[in-house]
């Protein structure tokens, strides 16, 4: 179970464009960034499944570059904001947890 909660948020992200993707018609209408807000949170899971600690820091990076798109428009983009911070506090956790298994 333990395991599952580091590849959760990835999962959840797939789902979300995968529903966004069927509801704008088609995967053509994303900007190429949207394909790096999937494959950062993948990476940081598989990698935090396999026991590498610093995995972490593509859902940090992830994190940091939700919060960078919510500061930088010119709308207040306060869902953005706090996403960020949301996933850059999970994946930091994430990170103290699976380097705390790998030094038992």
């Amino acid at each position: 179970m333990k395991k599952f909660l580091y590849i959760m948020p990835a999962v959840l992200v797939c789902m979300l464009y995968m529903l966004l993707a069927a509801l704008a018609g088609g995967i053509s209408g994303f900007q190429p960034i949207a394909f790096a807000y999937i494959c950062f949170p993948l990476a940081a899971g598989i990698l935090l499944r396999k026991g590498k600690w610093w995995g972490g820091i593509f859902g940090v990076a992830m994190g940091a570059l939700l919060i960078y798109s919510g500061l930088a428009a010119e709308t207040k983009m306060i869902a953005a904001l706090v996403a960020g911070i949301v996933f850059a506090g999970y994946y930091t956790l994430m990170m103290l947890l699976c380097a705390a298994n790998n030094r038992r």
